[in-house]
């Protein structure tokens, strides 16, 4: 039976590759629906990073899969760096929808972010070490490590992915540094990933910072970042360009070799992001790249980003209010009353049903 999830979500044609960038507020998530063969319904659904912290509007993931799997489970969830904007509500995911692989960057924070690896950690338990993958930089297409390290071919469908980061010679054990210099060493070696297809492609940045960039991946990558499509890294924030705001070392190579025509930006309204997101003086920047109407900063709407490559590598870019007006928080919130409610009525009308004929005299 066809749902908004499926109706969105799922490309109405064989062979195409859609990615569907979710409003969840202050954090990251994106459905990918990934061609595995010649038929309408050969597509693999994939989970690029998972944001479920009940922000108003966003969309719940939970309610979202529910309709788009239809009782099965997620065949893979990729987390770039497990920070809570991009692992929360993933332990509720995995009890209520399920998941088969998990690809990360193996990292372990502590602090604020502790809770969600713990979270993240349920998963891996529960999935196995069969079914653990380890993100690693590598000039090669299709290319993974299990979790014992060793490098192995995966492929995922018709398309191709590369994985730019973390560099596998300073992805080093961090877990004795302080809270506050490991957030900056996980930023520094998150999940940098580009799925390509018919000579498209599209580049997930993770919150990357300019230290990764500069540092880590331009100089070893910079003839394989050419992407159509990108997203902001770290929510528009403008520590893809600089230290901190007063940092006059601005730098902005890693655009000119990305070279993208569109960029997707996950954050809230500025006036909602606990950091500001985006940062005014990164839009700025963005604007130097990008023409306005190719910037989709998905909390303006707030909306949600479709983007689609044909077979033939045609790509479109649209938005969609569809899936926040079925599966955003509120809605479903509503929704989930409204059964409850139901079902106490139905309840209450058995017990009086019951208690009816109990009443009635013997051989009535």
């Amino acid at each position: 039976m066809a749902t908004v999830a499926t109706e969105v979500i799922k490309p109405q044609k064989a062979k195409n590759l859609r990615f569907v960038f979710l409003f969840t507020g202050q954090g990251d998530s994106t459905v990918a629906a990934i061609p595995t063969g010649e038929g309408v319904d050969d597509y693999e659904f994939i989970l690029i990073d998972a944001d479920l912290d009940k922000e108003e509007n966003e969309v719940n993931l939970v309610a979202l899969f529910k309709d788009l799997l239809d009782g099965k489970k997620l065949p893979k969830y990729i987390n770039t760096h497990p920070h809570k904007d991009h692992t929360g509500g993933i332990k509720e995911f995995y009890d209520k929808i399920g998941i088969e692989e998990v690809w990360h960057s193996n990292h372990r924070p502590k602090g604020d972010h502790k809770d969600s690896f713990e979270e993240l950690k349920y998963v891996l338990d529960k999935v196995g070490k069969e079914n653990e993958f380890h993100l690693k930089g590598t000039n090669s297409l299709n290319k993974l490590r299990k979790h014992d390290d060793t490098e192995i071919d995966k492929s995922i469908g018709l398309i191709d992915f590369q994985v730019f980061s973390p560099a596998e010679y300073v992805c080093d054990d961090i877990d004795e540094e302080t809270s506050d210099v490991q957030y900056e060493r996980i930023h520094e070696q998150c999940g940098v990933i580009k799925f390509s297809y018919q000579d498209k492609a599209v580049l997930f940045k993770g919150d990357a910072e300019k230290c990764a960039w500069k540092e880590h991946i331009v100089d070893y990558y910079k003839e394989q970042l050419k992407a159509d499509v990108t997203t902001g890294s770290h929510h528009g924030s403008r520590t893809s360009f600089k230290k901190n705001e007063d940092d006059t070392d601005v730098y902005k190579k890693h655009l000119d070799y990305i070279d993208a025509e569109y960029l997707i930006i996950s954050a809230p309204k500025q006036k909602d992001s606990p950091h500001g997101h985006p940062h005014d003086d990164a839009m700025d920047i963005y604007k130097e790249y990008f023409e306005e109407d190719k910037i989709f900063h998905l909390g303006e709407g707030p909306f949600c980003v479709v983007v689609t490559i044909d077979e033939s590598g045609n790509l479109t870019v649209e938005k969609d209010e569809r899936l926040i007006e079925t599966y955003g928080k509120d809605n479903v919130d509503n929704n989930e009353k409204k059964d409850e409610e139901k079902k106490k009525k139905e309840d209450r009308a058995k017990v009086l049903t019951g208690l009816a004929a109990a009443a009635k005299p013997w051989g009535k």
